[in-house]
């Protein structure tokens, strides 16, 4: 059995849904293994702070000082109160077997086969008695630089990092916002293997491993702006024309589309926000026209597990669908006590 420590760390995190996830996930998963090999999450945490350093602190330690108060349920994180209700939410998703009505597509092969794009050293093929599991999020991604740390999925390239791993003996560290976003694309049928176009708008680091991840896949990018200049990259190949037509289109600075950018197929934002409202109108928010930010958070937290921190165990992951469904739910249940 492994014994697992997993934090949040940024600034801001009290609106986080990824130590939901990751509840859920290792429940799903270990309901499949045997004993010894099941994952325990012995801590969850949601990190505060601005540095690297304080991030890769508390993986050591395993201890913050001051407890955020989490936005789901109004108390701080960590107490008696939200773990509790975490043991509600895992009862709850436990009977969630089949995704919300309507969520279910066709889709095309996984894109896991591909992915890590590069590393230096092949990853474990087990997991340790003790792990310690970190998703980062702004302002340190583009913190961590270090030939002590082992790079996937061309995170150093990239210049952001967002999910890390340490397995007793180092620190593994990999970029899986553009995995996270090509898994759900893929998953509103459309293909990047044949040259699918992405419209991106922003140059931080989603936006570079969304670049980065879209053309080693085999579509085509175009880039229509942004606070920060993506095209200064070498790495990306920027597919150059007059028309502004895209096929999948993210804008990574505010979730706006200009008037003036034509999208063939979908439109997904960066981000997701609060639901006031019944299950219902939760339901309603993650199958609307535009694909709301819950997917990618979903689709990007599979990836961690399925690149980094349990390869071995990626077919026994919930599909994309089935893990949005029991959010939904998840995100009910922490309503209806807050």
């Amino acid at each position: 059995m492994a014994d697992v420590y997993y934090a949040v760390a940024g600034h801001p995190v009290n609106h986080s849904l990824s130590p939901v996830l990751v509840n859920i996930v290792a429940q799903y998963v270990s309901k499949q293994l045997t004993p010894g090999q099941r994952f325990n999450l012995i801590q969850t945490d949601l990190v505060d702070v601005k540095y690297i350093q304080d991030a890769l602190a508390w993986g050591h330690v395993k201890f913050i000082p001051d407890n955020v108060n989490w936005d789901l349920t109004g108390a701080p994180f960590g107490k008696f109160r939200n773990k509790a209700l975490m043991q509600k939410v895992l009862e709850s998703t436990a009977e969630t077997n089949q995704s919300i009505a309507g969520l279910s597509r066709e889709k095309f092969s996984k894109i896991s086969a591909s992915l890590p794009f590069s590393h230096k050293v092949n990853l474990p093929t087990k997991s340790f008695p003790e792990e310690v599991w970190i998703n980062l999020t702004s302002p340190l991604k583009h913190q961590l630089k270090s030939d002590a740390v082992i790079d996937f999925n061309d995170s150093s390239l990239i210049e952001s990092v967002n999910t890390l791993r340490w397995d007793g003996f180092g620190w593994w560290s990999s970029n899986v916002d553009g995995s996270g976003v090509a898994r759900v694309a893929q998953y509103f049928g459309v293909d990047i293997f044949n040259g699918a176009v992405l419209g991106i708008i922003g140059g931080g680091g989603a936006a570079r491993s969304t670049a980065h991840t879209w053309q080693k896949l085999g579509g085509k990018v175009k880039i229509f702006g942004g606070k920060r200049d993506l095209s200064d990259y070498e790495w990306l190949e920027i597919t150059k024309t007059s028309d502004k037509i895209c096929d999948f289109f993210v804008n990574f600075d505010d979730d706006t589309v200009p008037n003036d950018i034509e999208i063939t197929g979908h439109v997904m934002k960066s981000k997701y926000h609060s639901v006031d409202g019944s299950y219902d109108d939760r339901v309603a928010v993650i199958t609307g026209d535009i694909i709301d930010g819950r997917w990618l958070l979903a689709a990007q937290h599979l990836e961690s597990w399925s690149q980094l921190w349990a390869p071995q165990f990626t077919d026994m992951l919930p599909p994309l669908d089935l893990l949005v469904s029991m959010l939904v739910v998840a995100e009910s249940v922490l309503a209806s006590y807050s």
